[in-house]
């Protein structure tokens, strides 16, 4: 069953008063005319405004957004001890005084058809608690070695994953579930590279 979530009437709402507003700064304060603003410019306007919105230029205007990014710009440093300590910042921790017992309750084996394992290097994973920083992005710490149990000592890789919540809805769904709103979704990988390069590997 289709139906329309409700932050979209607003946003397209508030698209309307926005395209109503360049326009009346238009035509009263850069031509000082007294006209009546044109209804059809005004919803081509907020037409033109939906698309950039959709777009991804418009998360340019977000400071969210660059938050997320300089949050995943973290992975992409050498993987030392320098990088851990600033990655386990974000979830108020350091390799000192991180609980290391509690990680390994989460270790796995990767599977050697997995693309994240390597013979020698990646052999084992686990995953920090996920922390939310705000209500728009959520974190969580990734880390990885050929030993287990994990320790500061030997592990390899450590990674920054986010999800950033775009508030950018789109039709999902078939015929057979029924039609609904999905809001996007942006992780690191969409908008940082990750540094897989083991620590200590022309890395450091």
């Amino acid at each position: 069953m289709l139906f329309v979530y409700p932050p979209m009437v607003f946003f397209y709402f508030l698209f309307f008063c926005l395209s109503y507003f360049i326009w009346w700064l238009i035509y009263r304060k850069l031509f000082k005319s007294q006209k009546h603003i044109s209804k059809f410019l005004v919803v081509l306007g907020s037409i033109g405004l939906i698309i950039f919105y959709y777009t991804p230029y418009s998360f340019y205007l977000e400071p969210s957004y660059w938050q997320f990014k300089n949050m995943c710009k973290l992975n992409e440093l050498p993987n030392n001890e320098e990088k851990y300590n600033k990655i386990l910042r974000y979830f108020d921790t350091d390799l000192e005084s991180l609980d290391w017992k509690e990680l390994n309750k989460k270790i796995w084996k990767i599977s050697e058809n997995s693309g994240d394992y390597k013979k020698g290097v990646f052999a084992y994973a686990t995953l920090s608690r996920e922390k939310e920083i705000n209500f728009r992005l959520e974190i969580i710490a990734a880390f990885y070695s050929n030993q287990s149990p994990i320790t500061r000592h030997n592990t390899n890789v450590m990674a920054i994953d986010g999800t950033w919540h775009t508030r950018r809805y789109f039709l999902g769904g078939n015929e057979g579930s029924g039609f609904y709103w999905r809001e996007e979704t942006l992780s690191c990988v969409d908008v940082n590279a990750d540094n897989m390069t083991p620590k200590g590997v022309n890395n450091e």
